[in-house]
């Protein structure tokens, strides 16, 4: 064999053996990759960028350089790394005027909508609008609500919520901006029972706190809601008098002990010698609901004791997780 043989053999192992080597940056090390070889993914959850943020980032950058590394995938079919996060590290760093950025390749992450979506939610950096579509995205791709909450590592009750908002009116949704989503998902339980109410709410209030949400719903709920009045109004026997009539009538057939005139009263109930606990969880805080009181917010909360605090609170039944339900005994006196 040749010396040239031997050469041509050489470099054709060369090749195979880098064919073999990991891509640079794939086990963790930030490499430096050209802005212009980078793409944004066209399905990620994040909509709306603040121009001025981004200019102050952009800003940081040239003064102090990227602290924070973005993430990628391998290089696509078209030859670009598609952006897995960091779309906004990503946008300011073109403003900056830099010709490269740091990033850390991320090995089979093409395709998986939850990566963005888990470290944008972790980072607290979402609109509740963004994160309403993208889950969605994921009910109508066939996906159940509970799979959801465990892939993006939050309750149920999470899940739900911002499912809901699809749902909702244009005058709920427009103060998911300004509002705290919590205080609009539980005006919009209301709204479902008392929409004018709502609707008045929020024509007074361009924007709310959970607390002031709180406080209209106990004051509504406990208001006669409009099918109430509509069962009065259609019964055509209905007059004020004749119920003012009826109440006096009825008391005057009963005694002082308010028993109808000539009826024994009925011997007291003997303590029940057990009590059903209903252990539930709501969000990572765990309690059980009191059985012996309705919620004020109506059927569709529950009042819980929470166990850390010893405190109570009126949560959305859809909220809730079930526990445990059991018996315990309790002596007699």
């Amino acid at each position: 064999m040749s010396y040239a043989q031997k050469l041509d053999d050489v470099a054709a192992l060369l090749d195979h053996l880098e064919g073999l080597e990991p891509p640079i940056g794939s086990s963790g090390a930030p490499l430096e990759i050209a802005l212009s070889l980078i793409e944004e993914d066209p399905g990620q959850p994040r909509r709306n960028f603040d121009q001025a943020a981004l200019e102050e980032l952009a800003g940081s950058i040239r003064e102090r350089g990227l602290l924070q590394p973005i993430g990628v995938t391998e290089k696509q079919e078209n030859g670009k790394h598609r952006i897995v996060f960091g779309a906004r590290r990503f946008r300011a760093a073109n403003i900056a005027g830099l010709t490269t950025i740091k990033a850390i390749i991320q090995p089979g992450q093409a395709g998986d909508p939850y990566d963005q979506m888990v470290e944008n939610i972790q980072r607290d950096d979402l609109l509740p609008t963004e994160i309403a579509a993208f889950i969605e995205g994921r009910l109508k791709a066939g996906e159940k609500q509970k799979d959801i909450a465990r892939r993006l590592a939050k309750s149920k009750g999470f899940v739900a919520m911002y499912a809901s908002v699809g749902q909702m009116p244009k005058v709920l949704r427009d103060k998911l901006s300004t509002s705290p989503l919590r205080a609009v998902y539980e005006l919009y339980q209301l709204w479902k029972r008392d929409a004018a109410s709502v609707e008045e709410f929020c024509a007074r209030h361009q924007s709310f706190t959970r607390p002031q949400a709180d406080a209209f719903i106990e004051g509504a709920s406990a208001k006669p809601n409009d099918n109430d009045k509509a069962d009065l109004s259609t019964d055509r026997n209905f007059r004020p008098e004749n119920l003012e009539l009826q109440r006096v009538e009825e008391a005057s057939k009963k005694d002082a002990r308010g028993l109808p005139t000539g009826e024994v009263a009925p011997a007291a109930p003997r303590k029940s010698s057990s009590e059903v606990v209903v252990r539930v969880r709501h969000e990572q805080r765990g309690g059980r609901l009191v059985l012996g009181r309705v919620s004020k917010r109506g059927s569709h909360f529950a009042l819980v004791a929470f166990d850390e605090r010893d405190d109570e609170a009126d949560v959305s039944l859809s909220e809730l997780a079930l526990i445990e339900m059991r018996i315990e005994a309790s002596p007699l006196p």
